[in-house]
């Protein structure tokens, strides 16, 4: 970067620190063509304290710092494609106007030097030459010189006033402009704040939507955890359903093999009371017959007690008389007694097995018992 490039951006500080604000993609472009290296980057980044200022400042030493003879060029590049067409336009009008004016009043005042100078070095040649050069000759010359000196101060005042002129405008299309731009900025601040609060509103409802469908991955998560139990359930309940299936089927055939003992029972149940009704016939006969033997019994019984009262009377008269006889009739009179008393005793066995023989019947029919008995027992 040369004497003039650096003097266009010096003169224009203010403004590209209102309107830099975002450095990034400036330094980007810089970067991408070798003006700036990443420790570059780093030192503006790294500014104490690290403000919009500071770094800017920073960038405009780097800037004019850069030995690079691409650097305004690259400089002017990066401004355009961040559309700062006003800052580009402002930096080429800025630089024409002031070097044209310093241009002109440098070059009249330097023109008149090397009049002076042509003069001297003139005298020098005609002095060495033997003063040839005559008074006249001197004064024509300096004429020449005045009107040339009077032509370029008009040329310059005409310059000045033309350049007045177009300052002039220039300066209030530049206010014009400058109007605009703040406008425009003012109109991009309130765009900004707006797409700032839009931005902060779809974070809001970025973060809702975010819990949300966190919310419903751990509702779907827990709604497959228990389909999935479900359906271990069900499998469970399936299998159970299988086994107790098969009881039914086990069940119903046990039905079935009971309904056919039930009606075998209720055969075997008609059969019984067929025979039942037999057997009651039969045991009404049996206790008319026993009591007919309970009679003939009881009689004979009575007839035997008659006879061995009689007997015993006898045996006892027979013992009082036996007394004044000898020993062998006593002996057969005992003889005889033992042999009544083994009568007797036969008597009441008879007595007795009759007894046995009236014992109460009992009738088992299809696991019912019905009993009936009748038993007559006369003691004496």
């Amino acid at each position: 970067m040369n004497r003039e490039q650096r003097k266009r951006i010096t003169q224009n500080l203010t403004n590209l620190k209102e309107r830099l604000v975002d450095l990034d993609p400036i330094i980007d472009k810089l970067i991408e063509n070798d003006v700036f290296t990443l420790s570059d980057r780093s030192r503006i980044e790294q500014v104490t304290p690290c403000t919009t200022q500071r770094k800017f400042n920073e960038f405009v030493q780097l800037l004019l710092a850069s030995p690079e003879p691409s650097c305004y060029q690259v400089f002017l590049d990066a401004l355009t494609e961040e559309r700062h067409h006003y800052m580009v336009e402002r930096l080429q009008n800025t630089s024409r106007r002031n070097f044209d004016a310093s241009g002109a009043a440098s070059g009249a005042y330097g023109y008149g030097g090397n009049v002076d100078q042509i003069t001297s070095a003139m005298t020098r040649v005609l002095n060495d030459f033997g003063g040839k050069l005559t008074k006249e000759l001197s004064e024509t010359y300096e004429k020449r010189r005045q009107a040339d000196k009077e032509e370029l101060e008009q040329k310059m005042e005409e310059k000045l006033q033309s350049f007045k002129k177009d300052w002039d405008e220039d300066r209030k299309n530049m206010l014009k402009m400058n109007d605009h731009a703040i406008s425009n900025l003012l109109g991009s601040v309130e765009k900004l704040k707006r797409s700032n609060e839009e931005y902060e509103k779809l974070m809001e409802k970025y973060d809702h939507l975010k819990q949300k469908q966190k919310e419903m991955r751990e509702k779907e998560t827990e709604r497959w955890q228990r389909l999935s139990q479900s359906n271990m359930e069900n499998i469970q309940l399936k299998t159970t359903n299988d086994g107790l299936k098969g009881e039914v089927k086990e069940l119903k055939e046990k039905v079935r093999q009971l309904e056919d003992e039930n009606r075998e029972l209720r055969d075997k149940d008609r059969q019984s009371q067929v025979d039942l009704e037999h057997l009651v016939v039969e045991n009404k006969t049996l206790i008319a017959e026993l009591d007919e033997k309970e009679r003939e019994r009881a009689a004979l019984k009575q007839e035997v007690e008659l006879a061995y009262g009689r007997i015993h009377e006898v045996v006892t008269f027979q013992r009082e008389k036996s007394d004044m006889e000898d020993a062998t009739y006593k002996s057969a009179l005992e003889k005889q007694s033992e042999k009544l008393n083994e009568i007797y005793e036969v008597v009441n066995t008879l007595t007795a097995r009759e007894r046995v023989r009236a014992a109460p019947r009992a009738i088992y029919i299809g696991g019912n018992t019905l009993t009936k008995s009748k038993t007559k027992l006369q003691n004496n």
